[in-house]
């Protein structure tokens, strides 16, 4: 799966998150399961992108130094 693909199958949940915190009264069962929900999806990514052969790539590395120090 690419990187594109995982944004858009995650994109109605992160529209729920959005959703849940703007319109739901603060500390709610709806914010708290919304914060469950961004913790997965963070916990998600972050196992992707350890496992991902890209990130391991050399010439993807070199890139990220480059761009990195431009800030």
């Amino acid at each position: 799966m690419t990187i594109d693909q995982c944004c858009r199958r995650q994109q109605a949940i992160a529209d729920r998150i959005f959703m849940d915190f703007k319109y739901t009264k603060a500390g709610s069962d709806e914010q708290l399961r919304a914060l469950e929900t961004l913790h997965s999806l963070i916990s998600i990514w972050a196992t992707y992108i350890i496992n991902d052969e890209w990130l391991h790539n050399e010439s993807f590395s070199l890139k990220v130094a480059a761009h990195s120090s431009h800030y």
